[in-house]
């Protein structure tokens, strides 16, 4: 999770573009920030911490530099205090470190240190790994930075993404990574280290994607690639990659909150979602080969992207015929599954550096399981794992909530299903239906976006309840469950999603008087039975949210509050239906004082386990 940057130039900008590398990569992690730079007038490394998001460090005043680390942390090891906050360094302030990762065996180490005299001061694994590596470099002298940072990773078990400074060495800066993302940025006469692009100035165009078990040194005229666990290197200009020159547009514009710009952009990110992958016949997914037998597809994911696999197996099997599991990724490595032929797998996240869905993808691949990606992130780790995917083109997603990547990725899936059902027994007008009814997903979405006024007043309703359910069938049950997890997320209010045919069988003790219910029925084939659920509800004094399509008809006495969506196929409706309820949690959150863009305990990308 945690956000990396580093910098190494000829001038001494470094601070200044430290931090904003930091601003732009709190999304990764806000529990604490810091920055350490090399002080040419006092010859010193200094250290800035503080509590909070980055715009805490704007109190200090951090001298200009020409070489430097930051760091923006998710807490893992340790509690949310300043000994706990990176960057730390050794107890002999010789190595300066941060860290985005997980030291397994850090306790091991840990108490090895401290049996050979080392104080500790906090309560990180990195800590212990920042004085693991001065130890080392001091007790092989005379040896390189390298391999001392070498000798220290062969000793250590977890993952890992590091920036580090010697401060007998104020000309270069060192990273390594395993599991754990890390990019070496090429500019003119400066260099760069970070976690994503998006730290990254948008003059920097060339970067390199490290590989697991490389060490990197930087310098501002040079860089060199070495690997722990030989004496091999590279030189790092081989291995440079060009990138797209949109990565840097992070701006909230004139909305309030990231989250509420990324929900108003939903129309045109769905358009650019499909957008040279349709023809009025035919749907062209690049580089997925549905040619091949497949009997079952397997989707894989986490969070809001399990939510969307979920939606997606509605999907495979209604459209396509084809039997479909949905797994969730931090599951799939440690259990036992069924081995069979022809499994396809697929595995969705946003920034496709989701650990818990990288690994569900080795095991998959171990498994001689074919694999696919659903990723809006080019040249991340999981796209640069598997050999087919499917790049979401949305832009960046800032806020931690996500929501147009959900959509984006239900419509992918759509498509996918389509596709596949098509090389099957679809007839091409059926296909073209299907292929039309995409199409007109943005001006849809455009009509439901004029119901904010009505869903901020219904926030103004319920924003002081402490529990609020949702409930839906077929297609929309994926959906109450997103929908419960964004509100749960952004506003921490206890909510649960129901598949609604389950309320009589144990969550219906949890109605009382006067509890909401946000129940999901624009499907006009279920009517009658959504109303007879609504019943059992308003029978035990509940209070009910009804969405619905635009005049379709409900008993007034089944329901307490309505919002009407565009009429539309039911597989569309819950793509058009996200949008009301991302917008929900969102004025819920606000109702109530909350950033909706940095919710609690919680970080964009899951890097660790």
């Amino acid at each position: 999770m945690c956000g990396i940057v580093g910098y190494v130039g000829k001038d001494y900008s470094g601070s200044k573009k430290i931090y904003q590398g930091l601003k732009n990569l709190e999304y990764r992690g806000y529990d604490s920030c810091g920055i350490a730079i090399s002080n040419d007038k006092n010859n010193q490394i200094e250290i800035f911490k503080s509590i909070g998001d980055t715009d805490n460090l704007l109190k200090f005043e951090i001298p200009t530099s020409k070489i430097g680390i930051g760091h923006t942390r998710w807490a893992t090891h340790g509690s949310v205090n300043i000994d706990n906050a990176h960057p730390h360094n050794s107890e002999d302030g010789e190595v300066y470190l941060v860290h985005n990762g997980v030291i397994e065996n850090s306790d091991e180490i840990k108490n090895s240190l401290k049996s050979k005299g080392i104080k500790f001061y906090g309560d990180t694994d990195s800590e212990v790994l920042v004085n693991l590596i001065s130890y080392n470099y001091k007790k092989y002298k005379p040896c390189t930075h390298v391999e001392a940072i070498k000798k220290s990773l062969r000793e250590v078990e977890g993952t890992y993404g590091l920036a580090i400074i010697f401060k007998d060495d104020k000309n270069a800066i060192y990273g390594a990574k395993r599991s754990s993302p890390l990019i070496v940025g090429i500019g003119d006469e400066e260099n760069f280290l970070a976690s994503d692009k998006n730290a990254l100035p948008p003059h920097v165009k060339k970067v390199v994607y490290l590989k697991d078990e490389q060490i990197v040194s930087i310098s501002n005229g040079d860089f060199k690639v070495y690997y722990v666990n030989s004496n091999n290197s590279l030189n790092g200009y081989s291995l440079l990659k060009q990138i797209d020159s949109d990565y840097h547009k992070i701006d909230k514009g004139s909305f309030s909150s990231f989250m509420e710009k990324e929900i108003f952009e939903q129309a045109k990110s769905i358009e650019n979602t499909f957008t040279g992958r349709l023809t009025n016949e035919e749907i062209k997914l690049g580089g997925i080969d549905l040619d091949q037998e497949i009997n079952r597809f397997l989707f894989l994911g986490c969070g809001t992207a399990y939510n969307a696999g979920l939606m997606g197996k509605y999907f495979m099997e209604n459209i396509a015929r084809i039997p479909t599991t949905v797994e969730h990724s931090s599951e799939y490595k440690y259990k036992t599954s069924p081995f069979d032929k022809n499994v396809f797998a697929v595995a969705i996240s946003q920034s496709g550096e989701t650990i818990d869905t990288i690994g569900a993808v080795k095991e998959a691949q171990s498994k001689s399981i074919n694999t696919m990606a659903i990723t809006n992130v080019v040249m991340s780790s999981l796209a640069r794992l598997v050999p087919e995917g499917i790049y979401q083109r949305i832009g960046p997603e800032i806020s931690v909530a996500s929501t147009k990547s959900f959509t984006s990725q239900l419509v992918l899936l759509l498509m996918l299903s389509v596709a596949a059902g098509r090389k099957r027994n679809m007839s091409i007008l059926q296909c073209c239906k299907y292929i039309s009814e995409i199409k007109k997903i943005p001006n849809l979405i455009n009509d439901t976006l004029h119901l904010r006024s009505k869903i901020q007043r219904l926030a103004g309703l319920f924003y002081q309840f402490d529990s609020i359910d949702f409930l839906g069938r077929q297609y929309m049950y994926p959906l109450a469950m997103e929908s419960a997890l964004k509100l749960k997320e952004l506003t921490y209010i206890n909510s649960h999603a129901y598949a609604a045919g389950e309320l009589k069988h144990g969550p219906l003790a949890t109605v009382y008087e006067g509890k909401p219910f946000f129940f999901l029925a624009p499907q006009e084939s279920l009517r009658e039975k959504n109303i007879s659920n609504m019943k059992e509800i308003k029978a035990r004094g509940g209070t009910i949210i009804l969405l619905k399509q635009k005049n379709q008809q409900f008993p007034k006495d089944c329901f307490d509050f309505s919002i009407e969506i565009p009429k539309a196929p039911s597989y569309i409706l819950p793509i058009i239906s996200a949008i009301p309820l991302q917008m929900f949690a969102m004025y819920m959150a606000q109702k109530k004082g909350l950033n909706v863009d940095k919710p609690r305990n919680l970080a964009k990308s899951v890097t660790v386990e």
